[in-house]
């Protein structure tokens, strides 16, 4: 999941403080409001702030004081008060662009993203060569999802201001969300051209590259980005995922670390009272807690890591959201995982992420520590399940093809239409079981190959626990997934997985071969062109008629 985005909306200062006033104001007002512009230019908010507010008490009336006073509250953060003083503002002047321009922006930092485009229409129409105002519409058109909106303001922002460096480079993000990697490059590049210390163009050139298979250059432009920038959360977790994607753990995971600190993503399933451990040896029966992170998929396919560290002697607890805990204790990774809110709680020993874990026990590729089958079914449900599908005399596969869309800005086509596997069962002698939950379920009742599927589908359909999941997968005799935690939990009972996956995959999987170090009954089956998913049914369909006429 790579990061890149639009540079911040520019909030726009108005040129003279006062210049705009039709009444000269007394001497004493313009010499305070002189001061205070001053102060302003040199960057003390704090006394220009003083000497605005000291202004607005005594009764002054003036557009441009709001509008600059807002300004200075805008950048401490305080979007409510800014919009308080801009709407001031403009009941005292209705046509004051910049003040229009500035609400937009507060309005969007909000989420208002409708009022603030309408915010931003209207500052152009008060001045139609305004190119702030166009790019600020761009971004917030491109929040909203409108992404051929927001690629017309942008140029129109650079048709106005051609050095306009920031344009150029929210210009790229929106050609980028479009799948238009080659001219967003370009537009990078413009903006560094313009802007050669433009370190967010840097990183955002980088997952443009990336997403071309260009990885040296994208590690290149990432540490460009990081040489303007040494604190560069998101290039530092942007180069770390290209790392990882190469295979270069040493220094991927080391980067990897970055991503804790990253404002814009809840990294970590609960917050500690109990200090971090950082690597340092632990004693026998020291006591670490384990966090859980992110997706579901990484905590099925990471807590094989507890087995590990409990082996050695340490008193290691998991916690992991509730829904998987049956699964945990089932598999004896941890026979009494906490919730989250329990964890924040705890009081006793260390805590560490659990995506932390490979970096503190130096997993590569010839050291995956654990890749033998460490999740189990439980018994019971095995037994309610074959009984269930008794009946079913043809070979069982399962099936799972869509991820949760709120990954797809990121990690945009690792999922598959279902009607796209139409060209594999339509003749052949199988029985189809969808293990697809909520998003994407839906297409089953349309598909061409709706009879294929098993008689009990419905009451699969409505099973969501994660135990019962693992007995249903262990009754099929092959799971065709896209890259979801149904590949995860599959491959962790080490039953037969086929993982179909798009050209740049996640960086779990890596860039070459059929196999995968993390679970040995996994066969990777890769795009070989960029969203042609018609070339890899038809080797799977290869491949299944090689495993089944064989065994047939």
């Amino acid at each position: 999941m790579s990061n890149y985005k639009n540079k911040t909306n520019k909030i726009s200062k108005q040129k003279n403080d006062y210049d705009q006033e039709k009444i000269k104001p007394p001497s004493q007002v313009l010499h305070k409001k002189k001061k205070a512009l001053d102060l302003l230019k040199k960057g003390d908010l704090k006394e220009a702030e003083k000497i605005y507010r000291e202004l607005i008490a005594s009764g002054e009336k003036n557009h441009v004081v709001y509008g600059n006073l807002a300004a200075i509250v805008g950048k401490r953060g305080n979007k409510i008060e800014m919009i308080s003083l801009l709407k001031n503002a403009l009941r005292i002047e209705p046509n004051f662009p910049i003040a229009h321009n500035n609400l937009g922006t507060a309005l969007k930092e909000r989420g208002e993203l409708s009022a603030a485009i309408v915010s931003y229409q209207k500052a152009i129409e008060l001045q139609p060569n305004y190119p702030d105002a166009f790019s600020n519409l761009g971004n917030a058109f491109k929040e909203k999802g409108d992404l051929s909106a927001a690629i017309v303001s942008y140029q129109k922002a650079i048709e106005l201001n051609p050095n306009f460096a920031d344009a150029y480079n929210n210009l790229g993000t929106a050609l980028q969300d479009q799948d238009n990697l080659r001219i967003a490059i370009a537009s990078y590049q413009k903006a560094i051209e313009l802007n050669p210390s433009f370190a967010d163009a840097y990183n955002n050139l980088g997952t443009a590259l990336k997403e071309q298979g260009h990885f040296k250059s994208a590690i290149s432009s990432y540490q460009k980005a990081l040489y303007l920038n040494p604190k560069f959360t998101n290039a530092y977790w942007n180069l770390s995922l290209v790392q990882l994607l190469i295979e270069d753990y040493k220094n991927g995971w080391k980067n990897y670390e970055w991503r804790l600190k990253r404002k814009d993503m809840e990294v970590i399933h609960a917050k500690l009272l109990i200090p971090k451990w950082k690597g340092e040896s632990l004693e026998i029966g020291s006591k670490l807690l384990v966090i859980s992170e992110q997706g579901l998929g990484d905590t099925i396919q990471y807590m094989r890591y507890i087995l590990y560290l409990r082996e050695k002697g340490i008193d290691v607890c998991l916690c992991a959201p509730k829904k998987l805990h049956n699964l945990i204790k089932n598999s004896k990774i941890d026979s009494n995982p906490l919730t989250p809110d329990q964890a924040n709680k705890h009081i006793q020993g260390k805590w560490i992420s659990l995506l932390s874990l490979p970096q503190y026990l130096s997993v590569d590729s010839n050291n995956v520590i654990i890749s033998k089958p460490y999740i189990s079914a439980k018994n019971s449900h095995l037994n309610k399940w074959n009984q269930i599908v008794k009946d079913e005399k043809k070979p069982i596969i399962g099936l799972n093809w869509q991820g949760n869309p709120n990954m797809e800005k990121t990690y945009r086509g690792r999922s598959i239409p279902l009607e796209m596997f139409s060209k594999i069962f339509e003749k052949n002698e199988f029985t189809l079981l969808s293990l697809q939950k909520g998003f994407g379920s839906d297409q089953l009742e349309s598909c061409s190959f709706r009879q294929k599927f098993v008689k009990c589908q419905e009451q699969i359909d409505s099973t969501w626990d994660f135990l019962e999941t693992a007995a249903i997968i262990d009754i099929c005799d092959l799971i065709i997934t896209c890259d979801t935690s149904v590949a995860h939990l599959a491959g962790g009972m080490g039953k037969k997985v086929w993982l179909l996956l798009r050209d740049i995959p996640f960086w779990t999987w890596g860039m070459h071969g059929e196999r995968t170090l993390w679970y040995p009954s996994m066969r990777l089956f890769r795009q070989k062109n960029r969203y042609n998913w018609l070339e890899v049914m038809e080797r799977v369909l290869i491949q299944l008629n090689k495993e089944f006429v064989r065994k047939r």
